[in-house]
This record gives C-alpha cells, sequence and structure tokens, in this order.
C-alpha cells in the first residue's frame, strides 16, 4: 500500500465498528475478599458462567470437542473463527475478543454482604448481538460466586450508558430485562468530529496498566508512536473479526505521534499477577504494565481521534481484563 502524503496525518478514515457502553452491579450476598484488581476475577469466572449459559452440558470445558456445525454464542464471542480474507492479519495469534471489562478502580479488598461491586463492560461490533448473553452470563456468575471462597452476589442492575457520559438507562433489573431495543450505541466512524473539538494539547492519563510492545519488548516509558500504533493496530484486527475491514493506511498518523511533545510524564511499571485456569494445572501469571499521566501538546487532529477510540476500545495486550484503559482530558 503506497504511503501517503505528510499532510494526511491531518486525516484518519476511521472504520464503521459500533460501540455499546454499559455499568454492572452485583449486590454481594455474602461477607468475602477479593483481589484488589478484579479484571481477570471477573473475565475469568464470566467466560465459565458464559459457556454454561450458551452451551449444552457437554461442551462444559471442550468447546473443541463440539459436534454442531454452527458456531454457537460462545464460540462467535471467546474462540473467534477467523474470517476468509483476514489478509495480513492471519498470523495473528490471539483473536480480540468483542468485549472489555473495566473493573472497578478503587482496589477495595473486603465486602460485607450487602455492598455494591460495580464495574463497566464495553461490548464491540457484532459481540453487541449477544448482549442478552452477556447479562445472563453474569447472573450465572453471581449464582456460581466471586473469588476464591465463591461468595454469592446477586445481578442488581445493568445500564446502557450514552456516549462518553456516566448516565444511561436500564437494560436489566433484579432478574428483569428490558427492552434492549435501539441502544445508545456510538459508531467509531463518527468519532473524528469530536476528535476535531479536543484541543491541541491534552492529558494523557492511564487508568490501568499498558502493554505495548515496541521491537518485541514492553516499552516502560510513555510512548505515543507506539500506543497509537498499537490503537490502529487493535482497530484493524477487531474490524476483522467483529465487524467490515478496516482498509486505511495509519503509518502516516504514527508518524505524526511521533512529532507529539511530551511534557511532565509521570509514569511508572506496575507488575499484576493473575492465576490462569486454562490449563491442566493453574499457573501464575504476570501481566505488568506502565500507568500515570503526561501532558501531550501539538497532538494533531487524526492523533487525537486514534487516542478517543483508544480510550474506548482499549490498547495494547490483556484488554479483555481491563489493561490498556486511559482517558484523555483537556490540560487546566
Amino acid at each position: 500500500m503506497p504511503r501517503s502524503s505528510p499532510a494526511a496525518s491531518s486525516i484518519i478514515t476511521l472504520p464503521d465498528l459500533s460501540v455499546l457502553r454499559a455499568r454492572v452491579t452485583y449486590r454481594m450476598l455474602e461477607p468475602t475478599t477479593l483481589p484488589p484488581y478484579k479484571g481477570a476475577l471477573l473475565r475469568g469466572g464470566f467466560g465459565y458462567a458464559f459457556q454454561r449459559a450458551a452451551c449444552p452440558s457437554a461442551c462444559w470445558g471442550h468447546s473443541d470437542q463440539c459436534k454442531t456445525g454452527m458456531i454457537c454464542p460462545y464460540r462467535w464471542i471467546f474462540e473467534t473463527p477467523r474470517p476468509p480474507g483476514a489478509g495480513k492479519l492471519h498470523d495473528l495469534q490471539d483473536v480480540p475478543r468483542p468485549f472489555v471489562i473495566e473493573p472497578p478502580l478503587d482496589h477495595k479488598r473486603t465486602y460485607a454482604a450487602g455492598d455494591a461491586l460495580e464495574f463497566g463492560l464495553t461490548l464491540i461490533g457484532r459481540g453487541i448481538d449477544y448482549l442478552p448473553y452477556f447479562l445472563v452470563g453474569f447472573e450465572e456468575l453471581g449464582k456460581a460466586g466471586l473469588g476464591r471462597d465463591h461468595a454469592r452476589a446477586k445481578l442488581e442492575r445493568v445500564e446502557a450508558l450514552e456516549p462518553f457520559r456516566p448516565i444511561g438507562r436500564p437494560i436489566y433489573q433484579d432478574g428483569r430485562t428490558f427492552d434492549t431495543g435501539d441502544l445508545p450505541t456510538l459508531r467509531i466512524g463518527d468519532l473524528a468530529d469530536p476528535a476535531n473539538a479536543l484541543p491541541a494539547d491534552l492529558r494523557l492519563t492511564l487508568r490501568t496498566p499498558l502493554r505495548v510492545k515496541v521491537r518485541g519488548t514492553f516499552i516502560e516509558q510513555l510512548d505515543l508512536a507506539a500506543v497509537v500504533q498499537a490503537t490502529c493496530w487493535r482497530l484493524a484486527a477487531l474490524s476483522a473479526f467483529h465487524g467490515d475491514p478496516w482498509e486505511f493506511d495509519y503509518r502516516p498518523v504514527v508518524d505524526a505521534a511521533r512529532q507529539v511533545v511530551i511534557e511532565r510524564p509521570e509514569i511508572q511499571w506496575v507488575d499484576w499477577e493473575r492465576t490462569s485456569t486454562r490449563e491442566a494445572q493453574p499457573r501464575q501469571m504476570t501481566l505488568g504494565g506502565i500507568i500515570g499521566s503526561a501532558n501531550l501538546r501539538g497532538v494533531p487532529p487524526a492523533v487525537r481521534a486514534a487516542l478517543l477510540v483508544g480510550s474506548l476500545v482499549h490498547v495494547g495486550k490483556a484488554c479483555v481484563f481491563g489493561h490498556g484503559w486511559y482517558i484523555i482530558s483537556g490540560i487546566s
């Protein structure tokens, strides 16, 4: 694909991909102690609950042996098949899941019966079509219990949030599902104008560990070009597997990100451990990344657009656990 002219760095054509943000609230029925970072706890238990809600018992834990010819909701979400014509993504090792869990940031550990546990859920592309299965999956997860104690929790409320706002409308309340038609989805393709309205000087704040590699090594300081490239790569993969292919040469946008001045970086590497149960013997995994904040001076519109999209879909590795979550705002 031929490289675009330098002037193209101020232009970006975003993919036609929809995003739905939701807020999920559990009410704890039993006291328990949970890990400070709850992304893996919610993602791991939810995968099991989703399969039990969507698949016959013969498939539980053995989806690779499923004899059904059709692709079930569980496999669409957790084992997405590779579409024909995936092109340059044919060697992608880890197909992105069409959802992101945004864990609570308070790192609270001790929960009493009656306490609320609230977190965010983002559905992407065709993942939105499976919203009813997500609701049932989280309901079943609460019944199965959270954490090592398997403390039972009631799925109390799920709200579909308005784009870029903390308010929304309930789509689930105390066992009752409301009309999920006309959801407040956001089209990524429409974000160029809101990005243009952002100031050229921005504050970027990494809320959860960001895991982005450059030449095979995780970055330990903020590298904006690497973040923008990882965002565009993720957009291309999400579009290929959960939407329509995104044909755009984003290299000039990455080049433009290299020209942005980074001021007052306050970045540190943090390690976070989780227990993987995908294999016969559970094993500890370290999923560290960088957190912190920095000022960005002179951010061109196309880079602003990429950053705005990345703040919605998360960036880098382990996004499904909530990693790579950041916000951008004007510098006061």
